[in-house]
């Protein structure tokens, strides 16, 4: 099976789109806690944290997280 090009790992900072109480999208950002690509799913799992160290995404590693620097 083909490996996927992301090279997410801990520690790396992402965006990702979220939305508020409201429904309104905005950018989240947050660092990569766990990154798991595993040979038989598409995306991954990821836990993201935010600057407090609270959970905020875990799951499904999307394409819609993308690196930031």
């Amino acid at each position: 099976m083909k490996k996927s090009k992301r090279q997410l790992k801990p520690g790396d900072k992402v965006e990702f789109p979220s939305y508020d109480e409201h429904c309104k999208p905005f950018t989240e950002r947050g660092i990569v806690t766990v990154y798991v690509y595993p040979d038989f799913h598409p995306n991954g799992y990821i836990e993201i944290v935010d600057s407090d160290g609270n959970l905020i995404l875990y799951g499904n590693a999307g394409e819609d997280i993308k690196k930031v620097k």
